[in-house]
């Protein structure tokens, strides 16, 4: 295995690994751990940081009908 080959696959997991420590530290999860799991299963870990997030973040599925009393409706054209 030449020197360039090594430094890529060992290069390429740590700074994923650090990218997932930082977006679980910003999302109130352990970095530490995020780390380690981000640098022995990069794309794994990567896939599960997006599906607890969208758990986190999921949109209702409709809008009611009445919508937010404190939006005032108004039409560019009018103004």
């Amino acid at each position: 295995m030449s020197p360039d080959t090594l430094v890529t696959v060992t290069f390429t997991p740590f700074l994923f690994a650090i990218f997932t420590a930082y977006w679980a530290q910003t999302t109130q999860r352990s970095a530490l751990l995020w780390f380690l799991f981000g640098f022995i299963l990069p794309p794994v870990a990567g896939l599960v940081l997006l599906w607890l997030n969208a758990k986190l973040h999921a949109q209702p599925s409709r809008i009611d009908a009445t919508g937010r009393p404190d939006l005032l409706a108004t039409r560019k054209d009018v103004i």
